[in-house]
């Protein structure tokens, strides 16, 4: 009797395993795109510079990380809905001037996005009257 609780409680296990281990893999799906971008900007309160990009999202924080390594970044987003139709992936940037902010991530095959909070350099940019204008960058999937 006692074998067989044991037999069965480890073949119960072992499904559980798998099915986390299943899951985690198939929500990452078009988590991870690239990006080139051709202009300096802001993650939060950090100035990145240009170059192309890996970005993940894992759990609402989205990962940065340069392709020459020495930039990392990761910063927590907001999801939110939109009506983007195209449904491509691509980075929306908020400028100021010569300052550009990321504002939202749209990924592959998902019309919701997910946005960053506003900085307080941004914040204060704004409390100062700066107008915003919006810049959209087309980005793949990473493979």
């Amino acid at each position: 009797m006692q074998y067989l609780f044991r037999s069965m409680l480890l073949a119960v296990m072992t499904l559980l395993v798998v099915a986390l281990t299943i899951v985690p893999a198939h929500a990452q799906t078009g988590n991870r795109v690239l990006a080139n971008i051709p202009f300096d900007f802001s993650v939060g309160n950090t100035t990145l510079k240009a170059g192309t990009y890996t970005i993940e999202l894992q759990s609402d924080i989205l990962a940065f990380s340069s392709d020459d390594g020495k930039e990392h970044k990761f910063a927590f987003t907001v999801p939110g809905d939109s009506s983007n139709q195209s449904q491509e992936p691509h980075l929306v940037f908020t400028k100021y001037g010569n300052q550009a902010f990321l504002a939202k991530v749209f990924l592959a095959g998902n019309e919701n996005y997910h946005e960053l909070l506003r900085s307080s350099r941004e914040r204060e940019l704004i409390k100062n009257q700066a107008y915003g204008a919006e810049l959209s960058l087309l980005i793949q999937s990473a493979r």
